[in-house]
């Protein structure tokens, strides 16, 4: 079953042949970024790593896991039970 609920008509997004393309279009896009930095040099860098090849993409990358990480890590502190605000037994009172 997909998002929309239905088995048989799966979305653009969730056909495999798009996701794979879209994989691969945005490795594509991120390689040439990268590649990018070849013939653009930052005229006023603050720091000496801002010189290093790709560091824009790359910066960006490691920002970006470093996020994602500590968003698990700050679920973990602060998540409540999925039946938090409602449990089974406030169900069932209703229910009466």
């Amino acid at each position: 079953m997909n998002a929309s609920g239905s088995t048989n008509n799966p979305s653009w997004f969730e056909r495999p042949q798009n996701i794979r393309n879209m994989i691969i279009a945005l490795v594509v896009s991120c390689a040439g970024l990268a590649l990018a930095d070849l013939f653009y040099t930052n005229p006023h860098p603050h720091f000496p790593i801002e010189t290093t090849f790709a560091f824009q993409a790359w910066f960006g990358f490691v920002s970006f896991v470093v996020i994602v990480f500590l968003g698990r890590l700050l679920r973990l502190l602060v998540s409540r039970p999925e039946d938090y605000y409602e449990s089974e037994e406030q169900d069932h009172d209703r229910d009466r």
